[in-house]
């Protein structure tokens, strides 16, 4: 599987984040460029992604991962103008990156949009050896017209008065979403390049597909059960493990025999970003407790004092994506958090994005014990006073913040689209959550059935409507379902602060647990918490208008939190308090 390292490359003023597989011998026969989707899609790709490069370390060879300028954990904003031109720049800098590790054979592979990116941005790499173009989208243009569909189907429309373009996953300038519709992959930048062209059958039928084919002398892959990797219709995105290998033993093939040392410069730390006065955000990539749980610190501005005495933010992922948050809010929330002289603090767990190797066999559920291990671990090898601690995350995200505060490790707790109100996830639940039981390589999924919990399903909302409340809370204390109260009480008791934010979809849900009742009760307990409502906004994040106001919330409850000043601000309280 080889060894990873990351580090900052690129300029000083603008860099970017990179995950570099070398040989476990540390030699190597040549060196991969892999460029990442956009959006959701780099979300739901990115272990596959770091599966790809395992494969290829396991076959003597050196792969770059990274993110884009203005995507994952590199700087810069995601909503510049110029962020097209910067995303194909940061292609040509991290194939810059692998020349420097030493090799000479360079081979550049890109998945959907990444396969656009790299393909304009290929005359400006310097010789190329080989390329993998993997369910490539073809045209910019195509792309943006998809997104946008999709996301006015799914996520309806946003404020007119913002003129940014919404994707699942990010948004867009008016010019960079201009820029993006104008690329297109031309065949003739492949002329004398050893390349492949990896499809699913039904996209390969397109004129479209088949005139770029027809254009390019190339090997060809026909890709199975794509969509379940690319395009996930639940939590949990199926890496093709088959394909991986064979466009691993394909780069392999075509790859020297010779070996060279690997020659790595790493920089751990690099300012990522700059205050409205022009000081310097610090991030740094470190590891953390006794199961190297990957994390990225974000650095408070303020020049006195250590991070182990700073206020501090941990946030924590969401389901089965990696440590950025939905259309990064994460990383964006902590460059700003920390001028205001708070740190903070993402990081993957177990079996997500870059802690741990990618393994066919062994998938991470979703709520388990090696999650619930990772998050007490996260939290302790922080060694910060629980006082300076505020943990947060969206849905299971939000149930870990409560899980770490309850055991006393945080003092305030910011839960964000919280379903999951129980103190304790029972086994039958997490059973249901988990991922699909592997089938035989190069098989399907095995696919949990509902069948068993429909009774269950049936009888949950007659309880709901009919039950008296004091039965419908035992039922929740037992972990039958899911009661605002239960986990609202706990953390009264425990001493910790808390502020809920919800979307309006999640608002309803709490309202339907019966959250208004419980919440009466509570203020008469002294409870003193805030449960925030917003006008609109998805479960996932990815309403555009609906993750703007988790920001604000999410910002103002931090900032409050530790006495920090910020601008004049008006929060939405749940219409259930009065």
């Amino acid at each position: 599987m080889g060894v990873q390292h990351s580090s900052w490359f690129g300029p000083a003023d603008a860099p970017l984040l990179a995950h570099i597989h070398v040989p476990d011998d540390g030699r190597s026969r040549g060196a991969v460029v892999l460029c990442p989707p956009l959006g959701k899609e780099h979300l739901d790709t990115y272990r596959g992604m770091k599966a790809l490069a395992e494969q290829l370390a396991d076959r003597g060879l050196t792969s770059v991962r990274f993110d884009y300028s203005g995507a994952g954990d590199s700087s810069g904003d995601q909503d510049s103008p110029d962020a097209v031109a910067a995303w194909q720049r940061s292609v040509v800098a991290a194939t810059a990156l692998a020349r420097a590790c030493g090799a000479a054979h360079i081979t550049v592979v890109g998945l959907r949009a990444g396969a656009l990116l790299a393909a304009t941005a290929l005359p400006g790499c310097g010789p190329v050896d080989a390329v993998v173009l993997w369910d490539p989208i073809l045209s910019g243009r195509s792309a943006l017209r998809e997104q946008r569909a999709l996301y006015r189907v799914t996520q309806g429309t946003d404020d007119p008065a913002d003129p940014r373009i919404s994707i699942i996953g990010g948004a867009l300038s008016p010019d960079a979403a201009h820029a993006l519709s104008t690329l297109r992959i031309d065949a003739s930048v492949f002329t004398g390049i050893r390349t492949m062209l990896a499809t699913r059958p039904a996209a390969r039928d397109t004129p479209a597909l088949s005139a770029l084919a027809d254009a390019l002398v190339c090997d060809e892959l026909p890709l199975v059960d794509h969509e379940a990797f690319t395009a996930p219709a639940a939590l949990y995105a199926d890496i093709p493990f088959g394909g991986i290998r064979e466009i691993a033993d394909w780069i392999a093939g075509g790859s020297p025999t010779d070996t060279h040392e690997v020659v790595l410069s790493l920089r751990h730390r690099a300012a990522v970003a700059t205050t409205t006065d022009g000081s310097p955000v610090y991030e740094s990539v470190e590891s953390l407790g006794p199961n190297a749980l990957f994390a990225v610190r974000t650095h408070a501005v303020e020049s006195t004092g250590s991070d182990d005495h700073r206020p501090t933010v941990l946030f924590f992922g969401t389901a089965y994506e990696h440590r950025i948050g939905p259309g990064r809010i994460w990383v964006e929330l902590a460059r700003s958090l920390a001028a205001h002289g708070v740190s903070s603090v993402r990081f993957d767990r177990t079996g997500v994005g870059d802690t741990g190797m990618v393994k066919h066999d062994q998938q991470v559920a979703l709520y388990s014990e090696v999650s619930d291990r990772d998050a007490l671990d996260a939290a302790g090898a922080l060694n910060i006073d629980p006082k300076d601690l505020i943990a947060t995350g969206l849905c299971s995200g939000g149930w870990y913040s409560s899980y770490i505060a309850l055991r006393g490790h945080a003092h305030t707790v910011v839960l964000v689209n919280m379903i999951l109100w129980s103190t304790r996830v029972r086994k039958s639940l997490r059973t249901q959550l988990r991922p699909p039981v592997p089938a035989a390589p190069g098989g399907g999924e095995k696919r949990p059935t509902v069948g068993s919990v429909s009774l269950r399903a049936r009888i949950k909302p007659l309880a709901r409507k009919h039950l008296p409340y004091p039965a419908w809370l035992w039922l929740g204390r037992l972990g039958l379902t899911q009661v605002p109260e239960v986990i609202l009480e706990a953390l009264r008791r425990a001493g910790v602060d808390v502020t809920v934010v919800l979307s309006a979809q999640d608002h309803q849900w709490f309202r339907d647990q019966r959250g208004g009742e419980g919440l009466r009760r509570l203020r008469r307990r002294g409870f003193t918490g805030q449960i925030l409502a917003g006008e609109l906004g998805d479960h996932s994040g990815c309403h555009r208008d609906g993750r703007e106001f988790i920001r604000t919330e999410v910002t103002a409850a931090v900032l409050n939190s530790f006495g920090r000043t910020i601008a004049a601000h008006e929060p939405h309280p749940c219409p259930d308090v009065s």
